[in-house]
């Protein structure tokens, strides 16, 4: 069968229809690229190297980051470059130089944020679809990979109430229910004349930091949220921070039902998809969701400034998925869709930038 050529009109309709629907939002590493590159895996791999130079390793220790320099001299990327490291201190100290180079930069952004400086490139679109978040569906589900704090400090700018999950004083825990009790707000009715006070679930994100975060800690054998800790932690407390390698996997699987468990069943009743500079680099995490885009045909929309191959074998296999990336010549964009014989090429138009999207889309 001839497939039909995809052209600006189809495409913008397509697009339309799909923000009818809610999104679980999927947000990486291009939305905190996108306000400072350092966020990225090339200035990490670059401190890495820099700090684990300087400190002092076991035989063993020495043998494992020799076989990283190995892998990186070859030209493999970061994340497999760490595979073959399983020493427990030594990841330890792997996760302490992320903490450390990632907090000096995050900590610059909090204060730029907060004052209305600097502006998370997603945050539009967010509140856009969080304010149209109807009575009876008041949850809206996002997901990252990242460690970073900017969608809390957007969030908190833009007046969006959000909950991870974590409940209590200073010293957070999890605890979901709580969070739900805490989120309710007395709403009047009137039934047969009399006027009645019933608790609505107040609109909300529940937002899931699947690889851990800067305010994640391992305290009193419970993962616990302190927002104190994040900038300066004391030695007695793990940081959660799910570093790059396999390592990650065995890691994930020791704080699954605090990071990765409540997110299953929000996934599982989602039917729309909205991927922002993520680059599907996380088997674990998008093996049910891959199914939910090409067995169950649900609608997705990927957002980033690269494609690679990846999102592209994906986009072959879902009926309903569309990517929007940067063109080869970097003067526009990039669309695709099975269901069309090519890609459309729009020059000149930058829509695989977030906030050009959301005006491109949306109007001003």
């Amino acid at each position: 069968m001839i497939k039909p050529m995809l052209t600006e009109e189809i495409f913008f309709k397509a697009i339309n229809t799909f923000f009818r629907g809610k999104p679980f939002i999927f947000f990486g590493t291009g939305m905190s690229c996108a306000v400072d590159d350092r966020f990225g895996m090339f200035a990490l791999q670059t401190e890495l190297v820099s700090q684990v130079q300087k400190c002092k390793l076991t035989s063993i220790q020495n043998k494992e980051w020799e076989f990283v320099i190995t892998s990186l001299n070859k030209g493999n990327d970061l994340e497999n470059s760490l595979n073959s490291i399983s020493d427990h201190g030594f990841l330890r100290m792997i996760t302490t130089i992320t903490a450390n180079f990632i907090v000096n930069i995050d900590k610059y952004y909090a204060y730029e944020i907060a004052d209305g400086r600097r502006q998370w490139p997603a945050i539009n679109i967010l509140k856009r679809i969080y304010d149209k978040l109807p009575e009876g569906d008041t949850i809206l589900h996002v997901l990252t990979p990242n460690y970073d704090m900017l969608f809390e400090y957007a969030c908190d700018f833009a007046g969006i109430t959000y909950t991870d999950g974590f409940f209590g004083g200073l010293e957070q825990n999890k605890n979901w229910r709580g969070v739900g009790q805490a989120l309710l707000e007395p709403k009047r009715s009137i039934y047969r004349a009399r006027q009645n006070i019933v608790y609505k679930q107040k609109k909300c994100i529940h937002y899931y930091k699947v690889h851990g975060s800067l305010n994640y800690f391992f305290h009193h054998n419970h993962v616990i949220r302190n927002d104190a800790w994040m900038w300066a932690s004391p030695d007695y407390a793990e940081r959660i921070m799910i570093t790059p390698g396999l390592s990650k996997y065995q890691k994930l699987q020791e704080y699954r039902q605090e990071l990765i468990r409540p997110v299953d069943d929000a996934v599982d009743k989602a039917s729309y998809f909205l991927f922002l500079g993520y680059g599907f680099n996380d088997t674990h995490l998008e093996t049910y969701i891959k199914r939910k885009l090409t067995e169950q045909a649900c609608h997705g929309l990927i957002i980033t400034k690269e494609s690679n191959k990846r999102i592209e074998a994906l986009a072959e296999e879902a009926e309903n998925l569309w990517i929007i990336c940067e063109t080869i010549d970097n003067n526009g964009s990039r669309i695709y869709n099975k269901k069309h014989s090519d890609w459309l090429i729009l020059t000149g138009k930058k829509i695989w930038d977030i906030k050009e999207f959301e005006t491109y889309v949306f109007g001003g």
